[in-house]
């Protein structure tokens, strides 16, 4: 039997000062059959080379022009994975959490996202280009606290996006899961809407 596949990737930043997003994102897009994983690998492909794009152009939800989005997001429902995020309101804590160590934070996020999926063994892809030394530690950490409390066997790897078709999905589905949080924006539900069918779970974060 295959390992869940499951790519991760955020929207926001992690930090608590007054130029930072007003929420903070974590999402996976989580494939249980390798095959399909590679089909939806294949259409990201297809879909940068009908942009005209050169093949280490990246799908970013911040970056990417809108239409293009949704017709990535409208192509991806097709298939079988699911979709599962957690998100914290920065704007109830910006207060009272004047110092943090982002980094910690940021794994304690992903952490608590993990351990909120029904998966008890998995390959976890997610996007980093950070050091080797805090890859080897995140990694590390993560195994360590899942494992401890609900006893998951996760294989977790730190990889660039730019070489990942599958965490800029993952990115992308951040970044629309975010979108939805900003009621300022005209378009907050036109992204999240679209992929609705395949959401398992978005679960708003309270710190402690």
């Amino acid at each position: 039997m295959q390992r869940p596949l499951v790519f991760v990737d955020d929207s926001g930043d992690p930090g608590f000062k007054p130029h930072s997003s007003s929420h903070f994102v974590i999402a996976c897009a989580v494939f249980m059959e390798d095959p399909v994983a590679e089909q939806v690998a294949k259409e990201l492909k297809s879909l940068r080379k009908l942009q005209g794009w050169g093949e280490k152009s990246e799908f970013k939800f911040t970056k990417t022009r809108k239409p293009v989005v949704k017709k990535l997001l409208r192509t991806v429902t097709k298939y079988d994975f699911k979709v599962s995020a957690i998100y914290i309101d920065k704007t109830e804590f910006s207060t009272i959490v004047p110092i943090i160590d982002q980094s910690k934070f940021y794994n304690w996020t992903i952490k608590e996202l993990l351990d909120s999926l029904p998966l008890k063994d998995a390959r976890i892809r997610i996007d980093g280009r950070s050091n080797k030394k805090y890859m080897r530690e995140a990694s590390s950490y993560l195994r360590k606290e899942l494992n401890k409390k609900s006893h998951k066997v996760l294989n977790v790897r730190f990889e660039d996006s730019n070489r990942n078709d599958l965490i800029q999905l993952a990115d992308i589905i951040a970044g629309s899961i975010n979108r939805s949080l900003q009621k300022d924006k005209t378009d907050s539900k036109e992204y999240l809407a679209i992929i609705k069918p395949k959401v398992e779970n978005i679960t708003k974060l309270q710190l402690k």
